[in-house]
């Protein structure tokens, strides 16, 4: 398989990435930062190994990538954090798939990445290469599908189907099991989509 770049830049990157996710304190932080960095381009450029960001000071590259528009915590300990942990593995797995950042977010950002810290975080990196293909390449959801036939957003859904769009976000990253969801809410969504509940069900996808 291709890497996305050169080996030899690939410690330095996880390690700058690593440190760079260490100053934002929480999985809602660290997505608008992920935001910020795919937005600003420089996840493109860090993504070719480009040496000027991979090297670059962790303080350096966050306040490039935010532009000022978020502030930075102070971290208490680089290594322990599972943000940390996040920009760590984040790194290595582009640097291994050869996906852009972009590509990976959308089914793997990095909220749901320190939802995974425990127990991960002690696993190999093989584990979590592993982990993370079954997410990113896996087939969309029936909810998602439907959703995205009707012409909705997961917002615009909530709304008519009176369901939180928390609820409908998990369904659809299954890391809620659309199978025993309650009957009723299965109810709401099925009628604003225009199918049957059964349609929704994963069971026989």
């Amino acid at each position: 398989m291709m890497r996305a770049y050169n080996e030899i830049y690939l410690n330095d990157a996880m390690q700058t990435l690593a440190e760079t996710f260490s100053y934002v304190p929480d999985e809602k932080r660290a997505d608008v930062l992920f935001q910020h960095f795919v937005m600003s381009g420089i996840a493109h450029q860090f993504g070719r190994g480009n040496p000027r960001y991979v090297n670059m000071p962790a303080q350096a590259l966050f306040n490039e990538i935010t532009d000022g528009k978020m502030a930075m915590v102070q971290p208490y300990s680089y290594s322990r954090s599972p943000e940390y942990w996040c920009g760590f593995v984040l790194a290595y797995y582009q640097w291994y798939t050869g996906l852009g950042f972009e590509q990976i977010g959308r089914r793997l950002p990095p909220s749901r990445i320190i939802s995974m810290y425990n127990p991960l975080h002690e696993a190999s990196m093989e584990k979590f290469v592993e982990v993370a293909n079954s997410i990113v390449f896996q087939k969309e959801t029936n909810l998602a599908r439907y959703r995205k036939t009707a012409n909705l957003s997961q917002k615009e859904l909530a709304n008519y189907s009176n369901v939180s769009i928390r609820a409908i976000q998990l369904y659809e990253q299954r890391r809620l099991d659309i199978d025993v969801a309650p009957a009723i809410k299965l109810f709401q969504i099925s009628r604003v989509l225009g199918c049957n509940i059964e349609d929704l069900l994963e069971t026989n996808n």
